[in-house]
C-alpha cells in the first residue's frame, strides 16, 4: 500500500542524512508536531489506524553503506536503503539476507524491520528478528540510542533490536542497522509436489523442517 491518505499526514518531508533527520525530529519535538516515519510506503496499512495529524518523514535518502566486512558475514547500513539495492550488493559477494520480502524494489530495510515483514524463507532461515544484531534509532525527543553491535556474538545490554523489530516506528525511528548474513547456496532447485489435503501438506512441511533441505 502506497497511499499516504491512510495516514493523517499534512505534508511529507524527505531527509538526506542522519544529521538532517535529527534536526527535523528535534524541531518537531519542540513544536509538538507528530511524526510518521516513511520507508518504501509498502505497508502503510499495518497497525492501529493513526488519528493525530502530523508530518511524514521520508527516510529513503538515508541509504548509505556504513561497514561491510565480508568475511564476518555482517553488514551495517542506513535504514533507508532499498532491499533490491542491498540484495544486489550482497549477491556480488556471494552473500544474501534471506528475508525474501515482497516489493523489494520499493521496500526499505528499515521499513522491513519496523513492520517485521517476512517472506516464505522464514520457514527455513528464520525471521527478521533473527538477523538484526545491531540497531540505531532516534526517539521522539531526538535522543539517539544504540543497541547490539557489529558482531554476531554480542549479548551485552537489553535486546532492543528485537523490541524495535515490528514496532511500526512507535518506539523510535530506525536510522541504522547491522545485519548478519548467509552465503548464497551453491545449489538451488524448485520442487513442485502434489498433496492430497491440508493434513498431508502439514506433514510434508513438518518433515521438510526437520530435514537438511532449506526452503
Amino acid at each position: 500500500m502506497t497511499d499516504l491518505s491512510t495516514l493523517p499526514i499534512t505534508e511529507a518531508v524527505a531527509v538526506s542524512s542522519q544529521d538532517n533527520l535529527h534536526q527535523l525530529v528535534q524541531q518537531c519535538h519542540t513544536d509538538s508536531v507528530s511524526m510518521y516515519p516513511l520507508g518504501g510506503q509498502t505497508s502503510l496499512g499495518f497497525g492501529v489506524p493513526a488519528r493525530t495529524e502530523g508530518i511524514g518523514i521520508d527516510l529513503r535518502g538515508i541509504n548509505q553503506v556504513i561497514d561491510f566486512p565480508v568475511r564476518d558475514l555482517t553488514i551495517t547500513v542506513e535504514a533507508g536503503i532499498l532491499m533490491s539495492d542491498l540484495n544486489a550488493l550482497l549477491a556480488a559477494e556471494g552473500l544474501m539476507l534471506p528475508l525474501h520480502v515482497p516489493q523489494m524494489s520499493s521496500a526499505t530495510l528499515g521499513g522491513v524491520i519496523a513492520t517485521n515483514t517476512n517472506g516464505p524463507g522464514r520457514f527455513g532461515y528464520g525471521t527478521v528478528r533473527d538477523y538484526v544484531i545491531g540497531i540505531r534509532a532516534l526517539s521522539g525527543d531526538a535522543q539517539v540510542y544504540n543497541a547490539g553491535g557489529r558482531v554476531v556474538k554480542n549479548v551485552a545490554g537489553y535486546d532492543f533490536c528485537k523490541l524495535l523489530t515490528g514496532s511500526l516506528g512507535t518506539l523510535g525511528i530506525i536510522t541504522q542497522v547491522t545485519m548478519k548474513l548467509k552465503p548464497i547456496p551453491t545449489r538451488q532447485a524448485t520442487v513442485i509436489a502434489p498433496v492430497n489435503d491440508v493434513q498431508h501438506a502439514d506433514r510434508v512441511v513438518a518433515e521438510l523442517m526437520n530435514s537438511m533441505v532449506r526452503p
